[in-house]
């Protein structure tokens, strides 16, 4: 036996069940510390059945590229995140990574263009019962970007896409509010007839569900007519968390049917069908020992998405709980022992359950319209294991510096592992914003910019404000002050080369006296010295039309364009070999795209792309000291004025990026400008 629906802090983890014997098998902890002695009634039969024939197997694979689903779930860093996976549970990986905010309860719109969702500060517990009016309702693209608060904390709660997406209805104590998207107007309300949480619009258009009690029993599961405001209830008693069919004829949702003598009398949510009118319903899944919530029917109407443990809520407050995936036609299934169920439902089919990472209040799209999931549909065990690998390798690889926002909203500076482990703050200053670090070549020390924690932190002014020089782990910090502009170390980490309005100065790190300058032949910022002493490299404005990646001589002061001159192009830094350098090529004004990573010899040659990203703008390229790997930065919103932004790392071996043949990437999390030493520096 292997146990499975295991709530784990790894979104990413999936465990297939198959079918069961009819016995109970306890378990005990998941990684929150929480005791739940029923998880492992859904545990893998695997014997020695090949998983060509395994029931779950083949359902897997059924599902597999039937679009995505998107859930809420904890972090690594214990707030609640957006995750996306395939159907079959595999393909992982995060829609939104921001530490100041948990993210949750996603809905797609039909079309798959736009993604609805609410956030509020980490330190605030989710509920079940009130997740619909907790928080702020976010509206983005598919994929997390490009998000949009559309209220004020509280504001347009239980809110549900129309079935073009033009508009959402919102449920709240004062009625039922019709919200037009585009004009941010209110354009109708009608009263809510007991309606009170759970409310979702039909794919017709023509009714409302939700959880209501105004018919006879709290808890009911009731439809609204939209264009008379008229109500029915579908069932009553203790119903929640309903959704519809494709065809609006059906509605699927939670039942806690009464006398029910398991669990001391109070009993097990199950998960029941219904047809719209309440004129017939039936059950579709039950075990004892788990309270089932959160259906959601596919795309294509063949199967059920939902969620369920031990406790009663859903687990929103702790890790969530397991989701699952079965066909409708397997319906009804019964798992583990469960007797009284079984009593009360002899003739179940019992058919595979399929089990997927921990999460919360999960939805299902049949595609992400122009969004970069769909290129990772032959994604499979081979890339999630070099993803594996490029970690494993990367390992006792140095250290990286960045810097990142803080709960208290200033930047601070961080310490981590290549692989994005033992993340540690080295800055402590809430009065102040650090950026801009850079270790010495020999990492022993390093540099950074600070600034007034209410000046925005902008990736185009950082080095123009008060220089300081710290030990590697942000000790001793000595404060330079202003006049030391896009400050870099020289090969041997006596002298800083920086930008003035008079040209290049060379300053002695001890003495801070000038002892030579050069011309600036148009940089203006992001100057790096070369490994090997003889060149800066800088974002320059006089190379051409736009900003450009520059290649100036230490020895002669002549520069020479790296980069193509008809677009923008900035963050520059040198490969260990200083022949080549590494930059984000941007994009030519009044026309669509994003920032790319690429590589180019100092002579302005074989240029080469290494990874670009639909819908992310790559920027902050900073390669590896081996020149292995290329660290770099990924955000939705384009660079000045520093958002929510992540990091990761790439093989440089692995290039080109593209869509039909996607590199491996280690995510490292929130960050910004990284730099990366060979250093390994302890805590």
């Amino acid at each position: 036996m292997k146990p499975a629906f295991h709530p784990t802090a790894d979104p990413g983890r999936q465990i297939q069940v198959a079918r069961l014997p009819r016995r109970f098998v306890p378990w005990l902890s998941s990684p929150f510390g929480v005791l739940a002695p029923a998880v492992l009634l859904w545990a893998a039969w695997l014997g020695s059945a090949r998983a060509a024939e395994d029931p779950v197997a083949v359902l897997a694979a059924e599902v597999r590229h039937l679009g995505w689903i998107a859930y809420g779930a904890r972090s690594t860093n214990g707030d609640w995140d957006l995750f996306l996976c395939r159907p079959d549970g595999s393909s992982v990986r995060p829609l939104t990574q921001t530490p100041r905010w948990s993210e949750f309860s996603p809905q797609f719109s039909s079309d798959g263009r736009k993604l609805l969702y609410r956030r509020v500060p980490p330190s605030e517990q989710l509920d079940n019962n009130r997740h619909g009016e907790q928080g702020e309702l976010v509206l983005a693209g598919a994929e997390g970007n490009d998000p949009v608060v559309l209220g004020k904390p509280g504001e347009l709660s239980w809110a549900s896409f129309s079935p073009d997406g033009r508009q959402i209805a919102s449920l709240s104590v004062k009625g039922i509010a019709f919200f037009d998207l585009e004009r941010r107007v209110v354009t109708r309300t009608l009263p809510r007839k007991g309606f009170f949480q759970q409310m979702t619009w039909s794919p017709d258009g023509k009714w409302l569900c939700g959880v209501a009690n105004s018919f006879g029993a709290s808890w009911s599961i009731a439809r609204m007519d939209v264009a008379t405001g008229e109500a029915s209830a579908v069932n009553t008693v203790d119903c929640c968390t309903p959704d519809w069919f494709p065809d609006s004829a059906s509605l699927i949702f939670s039942w806690r049917p009464r006398g029910q003598k398991a669990n001391k009398g109070y009993g097990w949510t199950q998960l029941w069908r219904a047809t719209a009118n309440g004129a017939a319903r039936e059950l579709v899944y039950a075990e004892e020992g788990r309270h089932v919530y959160g259906g959601h029917i596919s795309p294509d109407g063949k199967y059920v998405l939902f969620t369920g443990n031990v406790e009663e809520d859903g687990d929103p407050g702790r890790a969530g709980a397991p989701m699952a995936l079965m066909r409708l036609s397997d319906g009804p299934t019964i798992r583990g022992e469960s007797k009284e169920f079984r009593a009360l439902h002899p003739n179940t089919k019992d058919g595979p359950v399929l089990s997927l990472p921990a999460g919360w209040e999960p939805c299902w799209t049949a595609k992400l319209a122009g969004a970069r999931a769909e290129s990772t549909a032959g994604e499979d065990s081979s890339f999630a294991g070099a993803k594996a690998d490029l970690r494993s390798e990367l390992r006792g690889q140095g250290t990286i510096v960045f810097s990142d926002r803080t709960d208290a909203g200033d930047w601070d500076l961080f310490l981590m592992t290549p692989d994005g482990g033992a993340r540690r703050r080295v800055t402590s200053t809430r009065e102040f914003n650090e950026a801009g670090a850079r270790f010495s070549p020999d990492g022993r020390r390093l540099l950074c910019y600070r600034m007034p924690k209410s000046e925005p932190v902008d990736n185009n002014t950082y080095g123009t404000f008060e220089l300081v020089l710290a030990n590697a782990d942000g000790t001793g910090p000595v404060v330079y002050g202003r006049g030391f502009d896009w400050a870099s170390w020289s090969p041997d980490g006596r002298q800083l080369a920086c930008l003035a309005p008079g040209g290049i100065r060379f300053i002695e790190v001890e003495t801070r006296a000038v002892v030579r300058k050069l011309p600036r032949q148009g940089i203006v910022s992001q100057l790096v010295w070369s490994p090997d002493g003889r060149h800066l490299a800088g974002t320059a404005n006089h190379l051409g039309q736009f900003w450009n990646i520059g290649c100036l001589s230490v020895d002669t002061g002549s520069i020479t364009a790296i980069s193509e001159t008809e677009r923008y192009n900035c963050t520059p830094d040198w490969m260990p070999d200083s022949r080549r350098v590494v930059y984000a090529r941007g994009i030519v004004p009044q026309q669509p795209g994003h920032a790319e990573l690429w590589v180019a010899n100092i002579d302005g040659t074989g240029r080469y792309r290494v990874y670009a990203e639909a819908g992310r703008h790559i920027y902050g390229a900073c390669p590896s000291p081996s020149g292995k790997h290329v660290l770099f930065t990924r955000s939705i919103q384009d660079l000045g004025v520093v958002p929510d932004i992540e990091m990761a790392v790439v093989r440089l071996a692995d290039r080109p990026e593209t869509e039909t043949n996607p590199c491996a990437r280690l995510d490292l999390g929130p960050g910004w400008e990284p730099h990366w030493t060979a250093a390994v520096i302890r805590q």
